[in-house]
């Protein structure tokens, strides 16, 4: 029998990243878990994976692209712009609010037994993750569609791909110990997610924002991801979105490195916080 003695001292960084790995059994029961809750007794089962996805980009082309006219200033088949857009937003407005409520969604299994708390929010992200990658699915279809190819620039995809999942770890990480201490943030996300739809360029591309407010709108970490993948997809799409993108970098190195700071100091008093 291994013990572990837990004397109320924070670990370190590394020797916490090395306690997550040993017990990355939990997170693969946590996560194949989770997929099966998700979909059972569903008629359609995985297919709603593309099913909102596909409804979500079909009302933005017709919002954007019909009634707004946006798709005339693009060569490129607005669908896939949109596309894009949707997949990334989908992704992360499902993943925070996961990852926000892993904690406490799980405070009896935290009251009972010891494993890294971190664990929780990283395994509902990856639930969401493994929708993000079946998502994608819909942009090769429509590529095959259009009869779009993409160019060189995808060898960059798996960067803003990782960054993007990267980001809404270190988000759901914070959000959890913050929610732990405070539960009005529960009300609070919902409303700023509502609020970032229309601050992302999901329906529309970041050409659009008046040059004076292009600095200000690069402060939103997603702008620089959703336009790197635009980038990297669509033959390099209004050029390489360079500050956007450091911007984008530099705010997710910044979250995660405060949201570890705090849930490193947080998780040895989760318990008595619930």
């Amino acid at each position: 029998m291994r013990w572990r003695l837990i004397d109320g001292h924070p670990p370190g960084l590394l020797e916490y990243c090395r306690e997550l790995h040993q017990y990355r059994e939990v997170a693969y029961v946590l996560i194949r878990r989770d997929l099966i809750i998700r979909f059972r007794q569903t008629y359609f089962g995985l297919a709603w994976l593309l099913f909102k996805p596909l409804m979500l980009m079909a009302v933005m082309s017709f919002a954007f692209g019909f009634l707004a006219g946006f798709d005339s200033s693009h060569s490129t088949p607005y669908p896939l712009i949109i596309f894009c857009g949707v997949i990334p937003w989908y992704f992360f407005s499902n993943a925070v609010p996961d990852g926000m409520n892993s904690l406490l969604g799980h405070m009896h299994i935290i009251q009972k037994t010891y494993f890294p708390r971190a664990i929780l929010p990283i395994a509902a992200v990856a639930v969401d993750a493994i929708e993000f990658i079946v998502a994608w699915l819909l942009f090769a279809l429509g590529c095959l569609w259009f009869g779009y190819l993409p160019g060189w620039q995808i060898v960059c995809f798996p960067l803003f791909f990782l960054q993007l999942i990267v980001l809404c770890v270190v988000v759901g990480l914070l959000l959890s110990v913050i929610n732990v201490r405070f539960r009005d943030i529960r009300n609070l996300v919902p409303f700023l997610l509502t609020i970032g739809f229309f601050v992302t360029p999901a329906g529309y591309t970041s050409m659009r924002i008046p040059n004076q407010w292009q600095l200000l709108y690069a402060l939103n970490p997603l702008v620089g991801i959703i336009e790197g993948l635009r980038w990297s997809l669509l033959n390099g799409l209004d050029g390489f979105p360079l500050i956007s993108v450091g911007f984008s970098i530099a705010t997710t190195l910044a979250i995660g490195l405060i949201a570890m700071r705090q849930f490193l100091a947080t998780d040895k008093d989760l318990v008595d916080l619930a």
